[in-house]
Parts: C-alpha cells; structure tokens; sequence
C-alpha cells in the first residue's frame, strides 16, 4: 500500500489540460495532444501510475531528441475485409494504437472479427487503453506490444530473450464492471519496479538480475528480469512478441538494439456476430457475481474480478482526484515550467 504522506491529490481535467499543452509546445497537433493527454491521465484514474502521466517527460525528449515524431504520417500499408497493417512513422505509440484499434472495431462490424497491426511505431502506454476501445461497440478488445529490445530471461537463463509484453483482453459485461486483463509477461512491469522505488518499497526476491546474471533486491542493479510464472509468462512473451513483431514486418525482442521501433498488434470480436450480446452480458454479469461469492482465505476479504481495482480506483479518483507521488508531480511540473506552463493542477481535489 502506497503512503498517502507522499503523494498530492490533483484534478483529472487540470492534469489532462496540462500534459496536452505540454505535448502541443514540442509541436503536436492539438487535436493529437488531447488525446494522448486523454490516455495517460485516463491510466492514473485507474491506478496505474507507471504509465501514465510519468512518462510524459519520456516522450517528450524524445520528440526534442527527434527519435519521436511530433507529426507522424501514420498510413495503412496494407489491408482487407478483417485485416489491416500500419506504419506509425516513429510518431508517438498512442497515435498508432487509436487509430488501430478504431480500424479493428469497425472492420469487426462487418466481418465478426478484425486484427491490425502496427509496425514502426513508439511505446503505446498502457494496453488496457486500446483493448477497452472495444468495450462500448460490444465486443472484445486485445492488445499487444513489443517493446524495445529484450530485458526478461528465460526460465534458468540469465541473458535477456524476450521484452516485458504487455497483453490486455477487455470484456464486455452489462451491469458490473467490465473484464479487463492487463499484464506483463514478466513477473512485473519495469514501471512499477519505478513506483514501488518511489514510495521507498522493497523489490521482492526473485524478480530481478544484475547485468551479470546475479540475483538482487537493487533496482538499481536490477538489469533483468524473471518471466512472470516461470515457463508460463516466458511462453506467453514469445507468442505476443511474435503478433506484434515478426508478424507485422518488425522484430523479436532478442534481435532489436537500443533505440529501434516497437510494434503492437490489436484485434476486435463483435460478440454479436457469435452470440446475442445480451446474453452474453447477462451470463458475464452472472459469472461475475458467482466468482465475487467465493470463499476467501483467512484474512482475506474477498477477491477480486481482473480489472476492478482499477475500475474501482477511477471511481474514487474522478470525485476526489488523482493520488499522484511527488517527486512524478514535481518533474512534470519542472518540465511545464520548461515551456511556461505553470502547475497549475496541484493540490486541487475537484474540478
């Protein structure tokens, strides 16, 4: 559990406002800044700080630096009746993943299902984001990423084969909060091995190696890390980094140097063209409630349904505001200062 001692509570539309005229001072299109702003501050509702509104400072040097395109010419390269592959023009991962994820969806209207993949692109944030797309045209959402060059071993290796994949599958549901997976392939995101370093936590046993392949509880050390559930994440990486990697024109994890593109791989099932959509929900719906009365442990209040912290978290956070660490807070604000852009979300509860 986070302390509350360190962190600021901040206005969703503040925040939202600020990063998007951040983004628009490197020379993103407005239209573009809001809805990268939208997904980021979209991401600290739902509790997953790591990546959020933390990497604006990320993205934009990299804009500075000239590896990210402020104003990328994303183009569909190629497609048909359920399928299509876009160039993402190293512009920013959300960009790419937006438009994707929309082309995915109304293909499925017409087809039942719809994959797209994205190829020279950049980090898309986090994949819940364009699974969840889905959610409002009644189908299932996923979303994949490849990003950069290899940092998870093998089970018993100690050199990086494969990325940290994200993966995110969203489902529909009627009256209870919708499904949403969204996981690492590694025994955790390297982003929150930077939060948990944030709030002074300690880095359990088991997740990282130095660059020598030692064992060790030192973010600092820690260059790699374990797969998520041994064999199980390993397996799950290489199958996610193959969609969003070979498939789509770009690379495995092991094969990419430092700097080189991401690529993401998204797809959309229109749950009517299989099954009424109400029933489907109704017995979602039905699931839900049977899995939320299951016995629990000894000390355990209940369990929970993938996706409902977060969904939870974004109830509480669009009354009260966004809980944000301040170390995160004073770096995006030093960075608006950068540009002029006073902080003008801190402190504010409401808005």
């Amino acid at each position: 559990m986070n302390d509350n001692s360190q962190e600021i509570v901040v206005c969703p539309n503040e925040l939202r406002k600020f990063v998007s005229e951040v983004y628009q001072k490197v020379g993103v299109p407005a239209e573009d800044a809001d809805a990268v702003a939208d997904l980021e501050v979209e991401t600290d509702l739902r509790g997953t700080y790591s990546h959020g509104t933390r990497a604006l400072g990320r993205y934009v040097n990299g804009i500075r630096t000239g590896h990210i395109k402020a104003q990328p010419n994303i183009q569909i390269v190629k497609e048909g009746l359920a399928f299509a592959l876009i160039d993402g023009d190293m512009g920013l991962g959300y960009l790419a993943g937006i438009k994707a994820m929309n082309i995915a969806i109304n293909k499925a209207k017409t087809a039942g299902i719809s994959a797209v993949g994205v190829r020279n692109s950049e980090h898309l944030g986090s994949a819940s984001c364009y699974s969840m797309m889905a959610l409002e045209h009644g189908m299932i959402g996923f979303a994949t990423t490849n990003t950069g060059g290899a940092s998870v071993v093998a089970p018993g290796g100690i050199t990086p084969v494969i990325a940290n994949n994200p993966l995110s599958y969203a489902i529909p549901t009627k009256e209870e909060p919708p499904i949403v997976l969204d996981m690492a392939c590694g025994i955790a995101a390297w982003g929150r091995v930077v939060t948990m370093t944030l709030y002074g936590q300690e880095i359990p046993d088991g997740w990282l190696l130095t660059a020598d392949g030692e064992p060790t509880n030192d973010p600092a050390k820690g260059r790699y890390m374990h797969p998520a559930a041994g064999p199980k994440g390993y397996g799950l990486a290489m199958v996610v980094g193959t969609l969003a990697g070979p498939l789509v024109g770009g690379m495995s994890a092991c094969l990419k140097k430092n700097g080189e593109p991401s690529e993401h791989f998204f797809f959309a099932i229109n749950v009517d063209s299989f099954t009424p959509l109400d029933e489907f929900t109704s017995k979602m719906d039905e699931t839900i409630r049977k899995v939320r009365l299951s016995k629990t442990a000894e000390g355990v209040e209940r369990v929970y349904l993938p996706g409902e912290i977060e969904w939870t978290n974004r109830q509480k956070f669009l009354k009260d505001g966004i809980p944000l660490h301040k170390q995160h807070l004073q770096e995006i604000a030093s960075l608006g200062k950068e540009f002029g852009i006073e902080p003008y979300f801190y402190g504010i509860a409401k808005k």
